[in-house]
């Protein structure tokens, strides 16, 4: 591993407390009690080849790192990991298949949380045969299949997609594109979390996707594919994004080097990178609650040596450290700024199935949906379908339904089509009305699981109306 010490790395107590006053806009509104539930993650990638202290990555107040070499999994054991695995279109599958096993038992064994299957591959860049969504996704399914075969609590992450235009040979493909095709090839079967690049190219994070192609705010605009190919329960995990600082700022003529000159236009002055950092995660907090873990680009790019990194590579401009190891602006914001951690942990939901026919189910503000039913119905009836979700930690869960029917004569008695399902089953609702007066009931079925040692429930909530009209008895 390439030795650069972090030379000056001192505790930060009264440069937090300088950031928190100026940062106090983005504080308060994040604190609002109108925030969703935790959901967040907080990584930092570190640099293949390089110490990165596990002190300072407590300071920055990350839960997550992000690593390329099986060997850095040792140094964070108090962290959660997730590992971009780097692979090749291959000329032999079974060797494929067994090289994939091969490295996931040594990851599961170093305690790596995740895996990222490749990355940006809708760029020639990182898929050297040239982009294919379709050949993707093949090697997407080997792999996913063959890491849920060593531990299915391993983690799938997608290879995050570059946000990107088209461009004329084909060598980037535009992100929203490929992740079409992918969810065409029938993708969404073989991740647990959706990976995505949203890099906040020269605009704030909080640019509207529709005016802007290129910003923060286009992973959006992913989550909307995904609902729309019924996969909107995946999370999306933000495996890198960043704004890139102005080099000049640091004394660094960079602006005619070959390694820099094509990403001039997105330089930002130090303060707003930072500025701009502490807002996308608090932007995220308040409005994702379908994003996970935010990884963000880099930590300590700027510690490799100029003849493995050019001093104007863009990668380094990116990083939370100076060349010389003491921490950014940034570093100190990130630090400052409010962490919400998410408890990891599923969330069992039932989302109504909208009938053949019906543009929506009427639900009531305690979010509960509504059905209408005769009194007197002569036999038991269908009354609604639902899903059963996990809007939480991606996870496999057994689930056990039961129908809470109170034992009281002339109140709805339920039934369900199954008492046990998966996520993502759908499950019939029935009752029987044939000795219930007109009123409003509530139908309820519990929904149990157990992930670990860990119990989860959740509840399918039906508003039932019964009245005097020869409505709905089949």
């Amino acid at each position: 591993m390439i030795d650069h010490p972090y030379r000056h790395f001192i505790p930060t107590r009264i440069v937090l407390t300088l950031c928190a006053l100026l940062l106090a806009a983005p504080i308060a509104a994040q604190s609002d009690e109108s925030l969703p539930p935790p959901h967040l993650g907080y990584g930092i990638h570190i640099g293949p080849h390089l110490n990165a202290p596990p002190e300072m990555i407590h300071e920055l107040g990350m839960d997550w790192v992000k690593v390329y070499d099986a060997g850095q999994v040792d140094d964070y054991a108090a962290f959660r990991v997730l590992y971009r695995m780097d692979l090749d279109w291959p000329d032999d599958w079974a060797y494929f298949r067994s090289e994939v096993a091969r490295r996931t038992r040594e990851l599961v064994q170093r305690g790596v949380d995740a895996i990222e299957i490749h990355n940006e591959p809708n760029l020639a860049l990182e898929w050297p045969r040239g982009p294919n969504a379709w050949e993707y996704v093949q090697m997407l399914r080997v792999a996913y299949e063959q890491i849920k075969a060593i531990d299915p609590n391993v983690i799938v992450v997608s290879g995050g997609l570059a946000p990107t235009l088209t461009t004329p040979d084909r060598s980037a493909i535009n992100d929203l594109d490929f992740a079409r095709e992918m969810l065409e090839n029938g993708a969404a079967q073989y991740f647990d979390a959706f990976g995505y690049h949203p890099y906040g190219f020269n605009q704030p994070p909080e640019a509207d996707p529709y005016e802007h192609e290129l910003t923060f705010r286009r992973a959006e605009r992913i989550h909307d594919l995904l609902v729309a190919y019924d996969a909107g329960d995946k999370p999306i995990w933000m495996t890198e994004f960043g704004w890139l600082r102005d080099p000049s700022e640091a004394g660094a003529n960079c602006a005619e080097s070959p390694a820099f000159s094509g990403f001039d236009w997105l330089r930002v002055p130090l303060s707003v990178q930072a500025d701009y950092t502490v807002r996308a995660f608090a932007y995220a907090d308040r409005n994702w609650p379908w994003a996970g873990p935010m990884f963000l680009w880099n930590l300590n790019w700027q510690l490799y040596e100029n003849d493995y990194e050019d001093p104007c590579s863009h990668l380094r401009w990116f990083s939370l450290l100076n060349a010389d190891g003491t921490p950014t602006a940034t570093y100190y914001a990130v630090a400052a700024m409010p962490h919400r951690y998410s408890l990891y942990l599923p969330r069992l939901e039932a989302r109504p199935v909208v009938p053949e026919g019906q543009v929506t189910i009427p639900i009531n503000r305690e979010g509960q949906w509504i059905y209408t039913i005769a009194a007197f119905c002569p036999r038991v009836v269908t009354v609604g379908e639902f899903e059963v979700i996990n809007t939480g930690w991606p996870a496999a869960l057994n689930v056990t339904l039961e129908p809470q029917s109170v034992p009281i004569a002339g109140m709805p008695q339920v039934f369900v089509s199954t008492d046990q399902a998966r996520v993502g089953d759908r499950v019939t609702l029935y009752t029987d009305v044939s000795a219930t007066a007109p009123g409003e009931y509530l139908l309820v079925v519990d929904m149990q699981a157990v992930y670990g040692d860990r119990p989860i429930s959740g509840h399918a909530r039906l508003l039932l109306r019964v009245e005097n009209s020869p409505v709905n008895c089949q």
